[in-house]
């Protein structure tokens, strides 16, 4: 039976992206499964090893408490309640690694890249045939062209897939390398994520520099990632330099208050000018379940309509804490991610540099810990990376 229950928790993690993918409540049957999968090979184990938690991790559990704890200066329970399910990763997957076991590291990067590889795949097929029935080049833009997922996070789930490419997933053959790297480089441009195309042309030369630095840490040969650069650069350039076009608006916003909210990139800068004021206002916050409600009462008294009839949340993981638990959440944040990514500095982890870096780019301009597919994605990302550097038996963290 213990090797049925590994088994069942092998395939159980390897299914948990395209769980994220397909959205609802997939992942979090998917998270079920695997935890209980390996707590019973835990416990039929001749001598079960003890519970270790993953370095960092308890700064993200603590960020998780200050969800519950904003709930006693919440005004709206029914998005306190939700906020706790959405976030539950924070601390479930840190305890589910903590438990010794299958290791979460070849798992991670098999599922998200095969899954990704795939789900890309059928958005070209599905573009493909809309233009070859009716000429509509727009389903090659941008959220037509990603489907369900918002652009900033598939950005994200395919920035990471590549970093995995050759030594995890894809094989290590110079045509798996073009194809993929070709796929995942032109579909980021056909996104249109500004953040996520930023994010992932500073990944890349971060990526190239330390190949000097680090030579060890190298997994795509040089080639591949000037390929992999090539191709974005120019696929965003031809496909979605409208996207890029419109931050001309965000500038004229920062100038000036009174030039119109109209884009993206102007919603971003209006939002965070209005979070900013409630974190002045509320050094503790307004609370979890608040942080929607307050927001819109800001934007109707300052007429800003592009935000208010959106919803728009802060649009920065840091404003999210901010609006929320005041600077303590500010704090908990900063210290979550600089963990991350210093630890992976210091121990000069190719894998933990790059990726921590990757979660605080789309930090800056994305709520990333507010939807399943950032929070599960990232926190799964972080613990499999974490307890594969700490040396861990097994993988556990």
């Amino acid at each position: 039976m213990r090797g049925v229950a590994e088994g069942f928790e092998k395939w159980g993690w390897r299914l948990l992206m395209p769980a994220l993918l397909f959205g609802g409540v997939a992942a979090g049957y998917v998270l079920l499964v695997v935890s209980l999968m390996r707590l019973y090979s835990w416990r039929s184990a001749t001598a079960p090893s003890r519970w270790r938690l993953a370095g960092g991790t308890h700064w993200w559990m603590g960020y998780y408490a200050l969800q519950c704890l904003g709930g006693l200066w919440s005004a709206n329970h029914d998005a306190w309640a939700m906020s706790l399910e959405v976030k539950a990763a924070l601390l479930v997957l840190p305890l589910v690694a903590a438990v010794p076991g299958r290791a979460l590291l070849r798992d991670f990067w098999w599922s998200v890249g095969w899954s990704v590889s795939v789900y890309l795949l059928w958005r070209w097929a599905n573009a493909g045939w809309i233009y070859g029935a009716s000429g509509d080049l727009s389903h090659w833009r941008y959220a037509k062209f990603s489907g369900d997922v918002h652009p900033t996070y598939l950005s994200l789930h395919t920035a990471v897939a590549w970093l995995g490419l050759g030594a995890y997933w894809g094989g290590g053959r110079r045509a798996g390398l073009v194809f993929f790297s070709a796929l995942l480089a032109i579909s980021l441009g056909l996104m249109g994520s500004k953040a996520g195309i930023f994010a992932a042309v500073g990944m890349v030369v971060l990526d190239v520099v330390l190949r000097k630095r680090w030579a060890a840490s190298a997994r795509q040969p040089l080639w591949a990632s000037l390929m992999f650069l090539v191709l974005l650069v120019s696929s965003a350039y031809v496909m979605s330099k409208a996207r890029f076009e419109e931050m001309a608006s965000a500038r004229e916003l920062v100038k000036s208050d009174d030039a119109p909210v109209s884009s993206s990139s102007a919603g971003r800068v209006a939002v965070w000018r209005t979070a900013f004021g409630v974190l002045g206002d509320h050094p503790f916050g307004v609370g979890t379940g608040d942080v929607t409600d307050e927001l819109m009462v800001r934007y109707n008294e300052g007429n800003i309509t592009y935000a208010s009839e959106r919803r728009l949340n802060p649009h920065n993981q840091w404003l999210q804490a901010g609006v929320a638990f005041g600077w303590p959440g500010v704090l908990l944040v900063t210290l979550a991610l600089g963990h991350w990514f210093f630890f992976g500095w210091s121990r000069r982890s190719r894998w933990l540099l790059l990726t921590g870096a990757l979660v605080a780019s789309h930090a800056m301009v994305e709520s990333v810990l507010e939807t399943q597919r950032g929070v599960v994605f990232i926190m799964w990302m972080f613990v499999a990376l974490q307890g594969e550097t700490e040396g861990k038996e097994g993988g556990s963290s």
